[in-house]
């Protein structure tokens, strides 16, 4: 019995001290993070003197080539640069004016990214209404044929999860112009993609799919969305519509990537990562700079605090997201073909603000054991252990690998700045930059230690 009692409190003891010892190191990478502040340093360079990232573009390739150099000096020991094709896309001037009853209304707009250009001297159409593809497949070729189809779509209001209503309005800008293109439509415009009542458009990726039908597609305003169903109250609507934009063909950008190897592990990969590119319109701080380092934070706080990771610890920068997912598809190529075991992969693609927690894709024994890192984490805001994450850079990976990870800081101010020209570095809150990745940097020191 003394025997069996003496085990126990051994044991006990082990327990506690292994404890103290995780909440010790968990405090330091904190306290190095808010103290230095070195992730918001890097985001501050890439966004001012880099600048917006987009697709095809010599400033992505400088973020890369930066991000290369900074994660040497941060101590890895290998980091290079994957070539991956992108198309290039560009936007040229853009605007749109509205006419009714005799007046006019030049409303903020922005072509969608993949639009084809209206005719060289613009276009100018009747505009038709419609709140979802239900009403528009009501209208038919009738009601639409030689129309602009004007999309007053909206985010759910309701929704709780922002992420959630922006996935329900979303698949309008995707494939809007597919859809009236199909039923005649010349053009068409939506409502930005937004839950800010501001006169500011929002870009993103659309697509026509197969479809051999090609019409220019762009975003207007919140407040020009209000506008344009104001006037459309009152009666007929015409609206002349001018995008000078296209693809150029491809050009070459490339992927970061940076290891950390591991002292007992090293062929156990552990991938945090955030994508490199961004829209055109603002300096893609919030989309997904913030992302990209809170990843390149992770492995150094964890020199920084003087721990040695058992596993490699890699960085993976990814090209052309917003366009295409052009990086990611490369990146797992890549490691499907030199077999790389990715013991866990972790993505940061939802902004910079103060941290919530993760969302965990993962068996149950793993999702459990996470799970168990919240009494340690929980001090720190960390309350969100959810189960499904990931993110959309991580997707090439599934089937490959199982033990996926999002990171989610709170999302409820994300789509004011996402895709938009808001999205630049006075977006980011320093101190709300660098607890997401000092939280992203304490879960990879939790995972590190399991067996």
């Amino acid at each position: 019995m003394k025997i069996l009692a003496l085990s126990l409190f051994l044991g006990c003891s082990v327990q506690v001290s292994a404890q103290e010892d995780a909440n010790n190191v968990i405090k330091a990478i904190y306290t190095e993070a808010l103290g230095e502040q070195q992730g918001y340093k890097w985001l501050h360079y890439m966004c001012t003197a880099i600048g917006p990232r987009p697709s095809g573009s010599e400033a992505a390739n400088q973020a890369a080539r930066y991000t290369k150099q900074m994660m040497l000096e941060a101590g890895a020991d290998t980091a290079w640069l994957q070539p991956v094709e992108v198309p290039k896309w560009y936007r040229g001037t853009e605007w749109s004016k509205a006419y009714a009853g005799g007046d006019s209304v030049s409303l903020p707009t922005t072509a969608l990214g993949g639009s084809v250009p209206t005719p060289k001297e613009g276009l100018k159409a009747e505009v038709v209404e419609v709140g979802s593809f239900e009403e528009l497949e009501v209208l038919g070729k009738d009601g639409v044929e030689g129309k602009i189809v004007f999309y007053n779509t909206y985010m759910d209001h309701s929704l709780i999860s922002t992420f959630n209503a922006y996935g329900g309005a979303v698949k309008y800008r995707w494939a809007g112009a597919m859809e009236a293109g199909k039923l005649g439509a010349v053009a068409t415009v939506m409502r930005s993609v937004t839950l800010l009542r501001d006169d500011l458009p929002h870009t993103g990726a659309m697509s026509y799919g197969d479809s051999e039908v090609k019409i220019p597609t762009a975003a207007v305003s919140w407040q020009a969305a209000d506008r344009l169903n104001e006037m459309l109250e009152g009666g007929t609507v015409e609206l002349e519509l001018f995008l000078d934009c296209g693809v150029q063909g491809t050009a070459t950008n490339y992927n970061m990537i940076a290891d950390f190897k591991g002292s007992k592990k090293p062929d156990e990969i552990m991938l945090v990562g955030g994508h490199i590119d961004s829209w055109d319109l603002g300096q893609g701080a919030q989309d997904d700079g913030a992302g990209c380092v809170h990843a390149m934070q992770v492995p150094n706080l964890m020199k920084k605090v003087g721990y040695k990771n058992n596993r490699t610890v890699r960085v993976v920068l990814w090209a052309n997201e917003e366009f295409g997912l052009d990086g990611a598809k490369e990146y797992a190529r890549w490691a499907k073909s030199e077999g790389v075991y990715h013991w866990v992969a972790m993505e940061s693609d939802a902004g910079g603000d103060v941290p919530r927690g993760f969302g965990i894709s993962a068996n149950d024994t793993l999702l459990e054991q996470v799970r168990t890192f919240k009494e340690l984490l929980s001090p720190y805001g960390l309350h969100v252990f959810a189960q499904g994450g990931g993110g959309a850079d991580l997707g090439p990976l599934r089937g490959h690998d199982d033990f996926f990870i999002g990171y989610r800081p709170e999302s409820q101010r994300y789509f004011d700045f996402h895709h938009s020209a808001r999205d630049n570095i006075n977006a980011i809150h320093p101190r709300s930059l660098e607890m997401g990745a000092a939280s992203m940097g304490a879960l990879f020191y939790l995972l590190d230690n399991l067996d």
